[in-house]
């Protein structure tokens, strides 16, 4: 089967290019990336939606945040979520997290955490930050897991980057990667106008 597989791929590459009509952006930096394989050129590239607004992100968004899969969010939710330690936060706009989320997830818009937003402090505070405008304390701080709508999604990456710009420490932040697409695609359940 892989044999297979890799020969339709191979045989795609070699009648012009890859089998999809229209490319995009892997990266902000990469368009497509070559490897060879068996002495065979070969060339990974992506169609479908534009970066850089969709560009897949990496799996580790900064030093000390942990990335999370769907068995470990579920975890998250019985555990730290489920004895008021910590949230699951959904970073997309509000009319996306309507139309249906993670299961016990929160709605917390990506722009509120941008240093610039004058309610960011309430916010902070919202997440058990003592004094966030003066010398912020973390030690009551929620844990958190941070997604948006999927590994092509920059809001869950720059939500968390605000919130380690915030002084939040690393140790209490999660992301998860795959966000609300993937946990549908996997046919995990969705809840409807949280």
């Amino acid at each position: 089967m892989v044999r297979v597989r890799r020969a339709v791929i191979a045989a795609g590459f070699a009648a012009g290019g890859p089998l999809m009509a229209q490319s995009s952006a892997i990266t902000e930096g990469a368009t497509a990336y070559a490897f060879t394989m068996n002495g065979i050129e070969m060339t990974v590239t992506r169609s479908g939606p534009s970066c850089p607004s969709s560009c897949i992100q990496p799996m580790t968004i900064s030093a000390g945040v942990e990335t999370l899969g769907e068995l470990e969010v579920i975890g998250f939710l019985q555990t730290a979520v489920s004895t008021g330690a910590g949230l699951l936060v959904d970073v997309r706009m509000p009319g996306s997290f309507s139309s249906g989320s993670v299961p016990g997830s929160v709605n917390v818009p990506m722009a509120t955490f941008q240093p610039d937003n004058p309610y960011r402090a309430d916010l902070l505070s919202a997440l058990g930050v003592s004094n966030p405008e003066t010398a912020p304390d973390f030690a009551g701080a929620f844990s958190l897991v941070v997604f948006g709508s999927g590994p092509d999604d920059t809001a869950a990456r720059d939500a968390i980057q605000h919130l380690l710009g915030a002084g939040y420490p690393p140790g209490k932040v999660k992301y998860y990667r795959g966000g609300a697409s993937t946990w549908s695609a996997l046919g995990l359940n969705i809840s409807v106008g949280q």
